[in-house]
């Protein structure tokens, strides 16, 4: 038994010796093993982001006559002041159309109303600086066509013509919300794809500015005189006598104020009379959303009102509204009491809007504080203005 255990001892310490090789092996590959893995990680992160750097370079720096080149991302319309019409329609079936005048800075609405000015203006300069920020994704360009044909805008710009130059079909923002999807379309033909279309110096979506509500588009001056173009104003306090009043300016310049029956009245604040007569030459409305149902607004087209203001200009055309205090409760005692922010105003075309009291407040007080030595700046709700 010796014997063969010592005839067997051998083989086993070679056995052993080989199990620690393997061993030693293994850990020595292993670690070699796990370079090359993450050697060949670094790798794939480099290109990776080299593909990105280059992917960027060609889309933010792409020259623009290059970009252009492409079928449908010529987008901007280069030259707005030969815009003579646009035309912007829903899915939903509403649409505006918006009209270069002869004369005049107000665009026409829907053949109806003036547009106003600030939104026009800000369609121009989106149209002047629209530019492509990169293509869609392919993977997300069916749903994106998607979107833009059930929800999206029609823009059409014209220049001189019957045919429009550019037609935008405008879709939603992007994740981001730095971009909006569109699809350009040309006397040429439709854009194959869809691109986010941004616009140069500004961080945003552009989607909000092609409304089609024919109230928000509206002009929403009362008074309007340019220059000095502002030839009498009128005040009427319907619910007080005495203080009534009309305010003329002469050719020279010079103001004069009688009362409604023509009775000349002494001023001694000249310059705060004429801040006052200037305060009229342009006058907005808040709203033309009154959020009154029909019958109460009809009510107060009938009612008497408690101010009427009106203004001449040097053609003799006249501008009226009529203005009516707007019900409200005290926040304290919780008693009704007129509003402190609103009025509700009926135009001289009899429609029913909203008044700020901020922009009201000064223009209907009554003659008494007009021949007074000083005329006292007014805030809103008719509170004097803190002096120091």
């Amino acid at each position: 038994m010796a014997i063969r255990g010592g005839g067997h001892a051998p083989a086993a310490r070679v056995a052993e010796r080989r199990c620690l090789v393997g061993n030693a092996q293994t850990h020595v590959r292993r670690p070699f093993e796990l370079n090359i893995m993450h050697s060949n990680l670094r790798i794939l992160y480099v290109l990776i982001f080299i593909t990105a750097v280059t992917g960027g370079v060609w889309l933010y720096t792409q020259p623009a006559g290059q970009l252009a080149s492409i079928e449908g991302t010529d987008f901007a319309v280069e030259d707005t002041s030969k815009v003579d019409k646009i035309f912007i329609a829903d899915m939903d079936g509403k649409s505006v159309t918006l009209t270069r005048p002869e004369q005049g800075k107000l665009w026409d609405l829907n053949g109806r109303f003036k547009a106003r000015e600030d939104a026009v203006n800000l369609l121009l300069k989106t149209f002047k600086r629209a530019a492509i920020q990169g293509p869609v994704a392919e993977a997300a360009e069916p749903n994106v066509v998607r979107l833009i044909s059930a929800r999206g805008k029609k823009v059409e710009v014209y220049q001189d013509g019957d045919t429009p130059v550019k037609t935008w079909y405008v879709g939603t923002a992007t994740p981001s919300h730095t971009g909006t999807y569109m699809v350009l379309e040309t006397p040429q033909g439709r854009g194959a794809k869809p691109y986010v279309v941004h616009m140069e110096g500004f961080t945003g979506y552009l989607s909000t500015r092609f409304f089609t509500s024919e109230r928000d588009w509206r002009f929403t001056g009362l008074f309007n005189h340019p220059k000095r173009s502002l030839a009498r104003v009128e005040v009427r306090h319907l619910n007080e006598d005495g203080q009534s009043y009309m305010l003329a300016s002469a050719k020279d310049g010079a103001l004069s104020l009688q009362d409604l029956e023509g009775n000349p009245q002494t001023y001694r604040d000249t310059s705060g009379l004429r801040q006052h007569f200037l305060r009229f030459k342009k006058v907005h409305l808040e709203t033309y959303e009154s959020r009154l149902d029909k019958a109460v607004e009809d009510s107060l087209r009938l009612a008497s009102g408690a101010f009427e203001l009106s203004t001449w200009n040097k053609s003799g055309e006249r501008a009226t509204v009529t203005v009516h205090w707007k019900p409200g409760t005290d926040a304290v005692t919780g008693e009704a009491t007129n509003d402190l922010e609103q009025l509700y105003g009926v135009t001289s075309e009899g429609e029913v809007v909203l008044l700020q009291r901020f922009v009201f407040d000064p223009l209907i007080r009554g003659l008494s504080e007009l021949t007074v030595p000083q005329i006292a700046p007014v805030a809103s709700a008719g509170l004097p203005m803190p002096t120091n």
